[in-house]
């Protein structure tokens, strides 16, 4: 508990910065991609496209991947009796989602990789793109158990199979900038292949042009402020460029921010701020995307002097990949500042200084995995272990904001939802981040926190609650919280009521596919039949894997007494996602009602096995029976 609330201090002081280097001439420039840095540094060029971050999302080849397609064995989701197997045909790559009755499949379905994200130094992962919308598929290689399994946050209740959607926040860490189309959740024109240099570099055009035009400088003397170079930053805003993917946690964009919209050079905190649990053992409870965070912790980092600060390129050097380096290069780090280690040390070395001081560990996050603790320390040489409880201490104790040193009490209970949202479902968080909420809405007003407010009251459930503050509001600040009025109210039994709130979200975020199958639910639910046709014609327009939508229509056609088309979009909705209940009670309806109860038998026994306290489902049962 001391040593968690001991960094926050060392956070606050050492890494959070406070403004731009406002010298910089890139900040509104355009970007170029690899290729146009290439034409003047092919050398760093060919390096980097090598290198971890460069090979960080690839198109999905075998030759691509690091993953065994040969003989891959099948992953069981025993929680949603699903299997996942791997398949190569030729050389493009798939991932079938399957489920056995004995020895028969009663359910198939294989999806094509569009794309591999990670460098295959610790995982591959798996991304389906439908129409430029795109979803992190169901299984993950993990290079160094050399094995298959879910994806992390897939266990359990959480697998969300094949429509996990990649948001930017992902992908802006992930890859190069992607062209993100406006008013989608998680659609893209174009997505790069790889990190690129101006995600470090910040955009290359203004850059571009002024050595076009004669406008080169002689970085020896001076710093060229037509680019970022890290090398020539003050330390917190060098800092804050690797913070800005490496520092995991419940990310919170300021207000009127998007993430996208950090520039190298920029103040991290200017733009964003993440949230993580401090436990009463911080020592050992630590996520894999934390580096920067454990390096603050460490002496080395702490008590490095201003002339030599100790920063993530004083061991690093992204433009090369990480296995050509070689140990002797991390010990000539070490040396280069510990002089006398090798005299003072007490025992004859024979390791590097990274295997005691740096040990290999676990992430707390994602399987299968091991990575080097950044957070630099002394062994106890007694036991011949770094210094921790045998056992970690996972008690909560606070959260802490790892960016900015004074967030605002509406930030911190965006922090505490987030975590909710993204990590757990305890309720704890949502009765944390209503403590903030006061207090904010004390210092403000009820519109100036409307927002989070609903947000916290839609993840609690508790819609009655967003409809009370719905109608205190002169205007709704954004499509999230349109969208969360009208959900309420459809939750409540309002379509009417939901219809005008879901509309403002769709004219404000056309392509969110998510916000058209809820107004095409109200207009549903609210008698306009044709109005709802016509939303979710547009939505499986745009992608034709979306479950959900299919069971929808399937439902709005047995009401236009379209039986057929009916029947046939309950059958894709079911094909995609075989435990989706309303496809399956619906056409389990459709078919009893008309004469065909032999073949609505299956459909109703499984519906039962889902949930066998539903009354209705029963009911079906004993009529079909």
């Amino acid at each position: 508990m001391r040593l968690a609330s001991y960094f926050l201090v060392i956070a606050a002081a050492g890494c959070a910065g406070a403004d731009h280097n406002t010298e910089y001439l890139n900040f509104a420039a355009e970007y170029v991609g690899i290729d146009a840095c290439a034409s003047c540094h092919a050398d760093k060029a060919a390096t980097f496209t090598q290198a971890q971050m460069g090979r960080s999302w690839e198109m999905a080849t075998l030759a691509n991947s690091a993953a065994d397609f040969d003989n891959p064995a099948p992953v069981y989701d025993d929680y949603n009796d699903l299997y996942y197997q791997a398949v190569a045909r030729g050389d493009s790559l798939y991932i079938m989602e399957y489920r056995l009755a004995g020895t028969d499949t009663v359910h198939r379905r294989i999806e094509k990789i569009a794309y591999i994200v990670g460098s295959g130094h610790h995982t591959n992962s798996h991304i389906m793109d439908v129409g430029g919308y795109l979803y992190q598929m169901p299984l993950t290689w993990y290079v160094q158990d050399s094995t298959w399994d879910l994806p992390p946050g897939f266990t359990g209740p959480n697998n969300m199979r094949f429509d996990r959607p990649i948001v930017s926040k992902c992908i802006n860490c992930h890859n190069g900038m992607p062209d993100f189309v406006d008013g989608s959740y998680n659609k893209y024109d174009t997505v790069p292949h790889g990190i690129d240099c101006e995600r470090c570099h910040g955009p290359g055009s203004v850059h571009i042009e002024a050595m076009r035009t004669g406008g080169a400088v002689d970085v020896s003397k001076e710093i060229d402020y037509t680019i970022v170079n890290p090398a020539k930053l003050p330390v917190n805003l060098q800092f804050n460029i690797c913070q800005g993917c490496h520092v995991q946690g419940a990310a919170v964009p300021k207000e009127g921010k998007t993430f996208a919209d950090f520039r190298p050079g920029m103040a991290l905190a200017s733009i964003e701020n993440v949230f993580w649990p401090r436990f009463a053992d911080s020592l050992q409870q630590f996520v894999m995307a934390s580096h920067p965070d454990r390096l603050t912790q460490s002496a080395c980092f702490r008590q490095s002097p201003p002339e030599k600060p100790l920063t993530c390129i004083t061991c690093h050097d992204p433009h090369v990949p990480i296995e050509t380096l070689g140990q002797d290069h991390y010990d000539a780090v070490c040396l280069d500042c510990h002089e006398s280690a090798t005299v003072e040390h007490p025992e004859p070395l024979t390791d590097s200084c990274v295997t005691c001081h740096m040990p290999v560990s676990g992430s707390s996050d994602i399987p299968h995995v091991r990575i080097t603790d950044h957070f630099i320390r002394t062994p106890d040489t007694s036991r011949g272990t770094i210094l921790a409880a045998e056992t970690p201490d996972a008690r909560f104790v606070r959260m802490a904001s790892l960016i900015d040193p004074s967030p605002t009490a509406a930030e911190i209970a965006q922090g505490y939802l987030t975590y909710y949202e993204e990590v757990t479902n305890h309720p704890g968080f949502l009765d944390s981040a209503a403590v903030y909420l006061r207090t904010a809405q004390a210092a403000s007003s009820l519109t100036a926190v409307a927002a989070p407010l609903i947000r916290m009251h839609y993840l609690g459930q508790n819609f009655p609650a967003i409809t009370r503050i719905a109608r205190s509001l002169d205007d709704v600040p954004d499509a999230w919280t349109a969208y969360r009025i009208g959900d309420a109210y459809l939750k409540v039994e309002s379509p009417g009521a939901a219809v005008p709130y879901l509309e403002q979200a769709v004219h404000e975020a056309p392509a969110n596919l998510r916000f058209k199958m809820r107004l095409a639910s109200a207009y549903g639910h609210a008698g306009r039949l044709s109005e709802a046709i016509t939303m979710l014609d547009e939505v499986l327009a745009a992608n034709d894997q979306l479950a959900e939508a299919y069971s929808d229509r399937g439902y709005i056609h047995v009401l236009l007494r379209d039986f057929a088309q009916a029947e046939s979009d309950l059958l894709a909705a079911i094909a995609l996602s075989p435990d989706l209940e309303p496809a399956l009670a619906n056409l389990a309806s459709l078919l009893y009602n008309t004469d065909r109860r032999t073949e609505a038998r299956p459909l109703v026994e499984h519906l039962v096995q889902l949930d066998r306290s539903n009354i209705q489902y029963l009911q079906l049962w004993n009529l079909v029976q």
